[in-house]
């Protein structure tokens, strides 16, 4: 109990450290070409609200707010009000700021947060990432009799060698491919009894994170994380660390088999044989309907027995930053195309899926924190050069437009405008802070249905389509 609170406590604070190393870089890039530049700073800000936290140099306030979301420099100059508060500096006393000088300001931040995903990935490229030996196995521990996949000839002990034609080296990779597919169907190279064939199938919808999936999973040992309070297993008498055996007489393959044979058994006596410090225990469990999915559960979120072995990758910064950005890519094409692909505004993770993906890689290790925090640089980086008002990128579409003008815009023209995003924004930060919320209170109490749960590759997927936190 004290170490589990010890690990807890160790992991807040990396999140908190990794998460606001990542914002203060961010301003740090913003702030050092400001004052190069000689633009007017008023507040070099870490969160948002009222100061907890504040001392001035040099004139410069350097504060810590008490809204843990993100992070500004108060430039004047940009009309910002609304997120940095009202300038004290007179309009009169303002040195107008020049688009040649506005520009490399704004596009600073962006190129602070590239060069320390960078930096760490160069210490990822040293280090390596653990990878569990199963997440590098393709092959098909369980395939659903009547599912699309098993319809289309795939079976268990196949393995799968591409999708869509691209090569797939684990099983983190096969579902990123999937879910942002802009295609209903998906072609899946299989190696079958030693020759390569190609199906044609049409993934389901995960009803706990929404993204498609193929009823595919690979050969593991499905273990209760925990047991929920007042949850069918607690009442059984199942305890975290049991893991499971068999489900009435049959042998459990894998989590998705365990959670398709718990989920057809709704309000059914149902016996499971779990193992338990060396003995086999036989307990009677209800399974009972989840409102929201219409699936029955048990109430035990899902890990795979580890065997306790890992394997060291170790990727060059090149090959983590491409694909970092071919995830960002495709994940931007598949929101594009959500009729196809069912990737919506639903699937984006904000602060809290971040921090909360960020917290449970770094209880795992703190090596696939650091690749989980270039993911995060880079996001940041690409997503605050959107051309949208607000961002930088919608501050460098404005300094284009001054340019071809040849006089600034109007001052009320801009605040307007800059509010307007703002609002905007800020509604969808809380939109998806209320999904985040909700998919995790429903990841907590159900057994989780994805491959890799509790692993590396689960981590990842949870967090895959992350709308980063507003820093500017």
């Amino acid at each position: 109990m004290l170490l589990d609170i010890v690990e807890t406590i160790y992991a807040i604070i990396v999140v908190l450290f990794l998460f606001n190393l990542t914002i203060f870089v961010h301003e740090l890039g913003h702030y050092l070409v400001g004052r190069w530049r000689g633009a007017t700073i008023e507040r070099f800000s870490i969160w948002f609200g009222p100061a907890l936290l504040s001392r001035t140099i040099n004139g410069v306030e350097f504060r810590l707010g008490c809204i843990p979301l993100g992070g500004y420099v108060a430039f004047p100059q940009l009309a910002m009000e609304m997120i940095e508060g009202k300038s004290e500096t007179p309009a009169e006393e303002l040195k107008p700021l020049r688009p040649r000088d506005k520009i490399p300001i704004l596009v600073a931040g962006s190129v602070a947060n590239v060069l320390l995903g960078f930096a760490i990935a160069c210490i990822i490229w040293v280090v390596g990432i653990p990878k569990d030996p199963g997440d590098l196995d393709l092959k098909i521990g369980y395939v659903p009799a009547g599912s699309s996949e098993w319809q289309a000839g795939i079976r268990l002990g196949d393995s799968i060698r591409s999708i869509n034609g691209k090569e797939v080296k684990d099983w983190d990779e096969i579902t990123q491919r999937v879910a942002l597919s802009l295609s209903k169907t998906v072609e899946v190279g299989i190696e079958q009894n030693g020759v390569l064939r190609t199906f044609t199938v049409i993934p389901n919808r995960d009803h706990l994170f929404r993204i498609r999936k193929l009823q595919i999973d690979q050969a593991n040992s499905p273990v209760a994380r925990e047991v929920q309070t007042r949850s069918p297993a607690e009442k059984a008498g199942l305890l975290a660390g049991d893991e499971f055996l068999e489900v009435d007489g049959q042998k459990v393959l894998s989590m998705l088999h365990l959670t398709d044979m718990v989920g057809k058994r709704a309000n059914q006596p149902t016996r499971m044989v779990v193992f338990r410090k060396g003995e086999r225990v036989t307990l009677e469990i209800t399974p009972r309907i989840e409102k929201k999915s219409k699936v029955a559960r048990i109430g035990v979120p899902l890990g795979v027995k580890s065997t306790g072995k890992s394997v060291i990758v170790y990727p060059d910064p090149l090959t983590q930053a491409t694909k970092v950005l071919l995830l960002l890519a495709d994940t931007l094409n598949a929101l594009l195309h959500t009729k196809t692909t069912g990737v919506g505004l639903d699937d984006l993770a904000g602060p809290v899926g971040i921090g909360w993906a960020l917290y449970k890689t770094t209880l795992l290790d703190l090596r696939l924190a650091l690749s989980f925090l270039v993911l995060l640089n880079i996001n940041l980086a690409v997503v605050n050069l959107f051309p949208i008002p607000a961002l930088d990128g919608g501050h460098i579409v404005f300094s284009l437009i001054e340019i071809i003008r040849r006089k600034p815009f109007n001052p009320r023209f801009m605040e307007i405008t800059q509010t307007v995003a703002i609002v905007l924004i800020l509604c969808l930060m809380a939109y998806v802070t209320l999904n985040d919320v909700d998919r995790l209170a429903r990841f907590r109490f159900f057994s989780s249905q994805y491959p890799g749960a509790g692993s590396p590759a689960g981590v990842f997927e949870e967090a895959r389509p992350a709308a980063p936190p507003p820093a500017r």
